[in-house]
């Protein structure tokens, strides 16, 4: 028996199956205000694979970096070997399960890159929220998801490599990235081992946390781009809010505006005629935050109404999409009213945010 994964590694593995699995359950199956947990997932992924880069510098020798590329110069024969069920034995990792290694670090790499695209262009959210369009962060979750898939896949691949090579060697991988401790062939010669750097390591990894760490937090700190500071409006609150919750102006372009202030004495059945002065007012506010003026995921989506009914939010495409796996009965529940109740369910409502941590169905009985 030889001590082939140290600690370190052992750790950084089982940490990596843990938060990948939590942003895959929280991506794929989850609904959309578990976010936040989604969100942690990744930045705890940023946090394990800049130390395993570093630790591939400065850690034990199979924990290296060139050990791993190393071994894939002997992927040929390695290859034929597994053709023939007689793959020959490798301490630490095969050269097939380097390649993986590396394959994983650059999926991991992209979908965190992407990952932050599409949290600060779509979300308004995190250190690039002040830098990423909309249309970025948009472009970006297609790409965010198709690494997912590809992720998913070479886990099931290295699953299956795990399964396959513990049978034809006779070994139990899974425990040895446990214990740390792997048999091996009688009469095999261990090769000369490095030994581990931990102090320099740490050192590094605390620099790269303070730059990086910093200069992420600097960049979160920005104005989210396209997401304009809009005073209250006194008497828009008032006036609409006295029969409703005063719609954020993001929700509609500034025609589907106009015309509900044209047709204030129609409004939906009812006459909400106002003073000249002060439909005036409100107007003009309506006009200068309609949804063209804001890169927010909902400004962009919902300037896009329904042709035959553009005044109403809840007929836009976006919206009964957005909505169309909620039960009827729910938005008939006492505590949520109505479909245009928004801030019912969106506890950020009223910013025009709308995000999907601050996502909570309320529960109550129906009517």
């Amino acid at each position: 028996m030889v001590q082939v994964w140290d600690l370190p590694t052992r750790l950084f593995h089982w940490l990596l199956v843990a938060t990948v699995t939590a942003a895959a359950l929280t991506g794929f199956i989850a609904p959309e205000w578990w976010m936040g947990l989604h969100i942690t997932a990744g930045y705890a992924i940023v946090l394990l694979l800049v130390f395993r880069f570093v630790w591939g510098v400065f850690g034990s020798e199979y924990a290296r970096l060139v050990n791993l590329a190393s071994s894939t110069r002997y992927l040929g024969a390695y290859v034929r070997g597994l053709a023939l069920l007689r793959p020959p034995h490798y301490v630490g990792h095969n050269p097939v399960g380097a390649l993986m290694i590396f394959a994983f670090f650059a999926v991991f790499v992209g979908l965190v890159v992407t990952g932050l695209m599409v949290q600060g262009g779509e979300e308004k959210q995190g250190p690039f929220a002040g830098v990423a369009t909309y249309a970025l962060g948009n472009s970006a979750k297609l790409f965010h998801e198709i690494l997912a898939f590809a992720a998913l896949a070479m886990i099931f691949i290295h699953i299956c490599g795990v399964v396959v090579e513990s049978w034809l060697q006779n070994v139990n991988l899974v425990r040895g990235m446990i214990s740390g401790w792997m048999r091996v062939p009688s009469g095999f010669i261990i090769p000369p081992q490095r030994e581990a750097r931990p102090l320099t390591a740490l050192l590094i990894c605390s620099a790269i946390a303070v730059g990086v760490g910093g200069t992420l937090l600097s960049l979160a700190r920005l104005p989210a781009l396209g997401v304009p500071t809009m005073p209250i409006n006194e008497t828009y609150q008032a006036e609409c809010g006295a029969c409703h919750w005063p719609y954020h102006p993001s929700l509609l372009p500034r025609a589907s505006w106009a015309a509900i202030m044209e047709s204030l004495p129609d409004h939906f059945g009812e006459d909400a005629s106002l003073p000249p002065e002060t439909s005036a007012e409100i107007a003009r506010y309506l006009n200068t935050f309609p949804a063209e003026s804001w890169d927010s995921e909902a400004g962009n989506r919902l300037r896009t109404v329904s042709v035959a009914e553009q005044r109403r939010i809840t007929k836009s495409p976006y919206w009964i999409a957005k909505h169309s796996d909620i039960d009827v009965a729910t938005f008939k529940r006492q505590s949520v009213k109505s479909q245009g109740n928004c801030v019912a369910c969106h506890k950020d409502g009223d910013s025009g945010r709308f995000d999907d941590q601050a996502i909570a169905i309320p529960k109550g009985a129906s009517p």
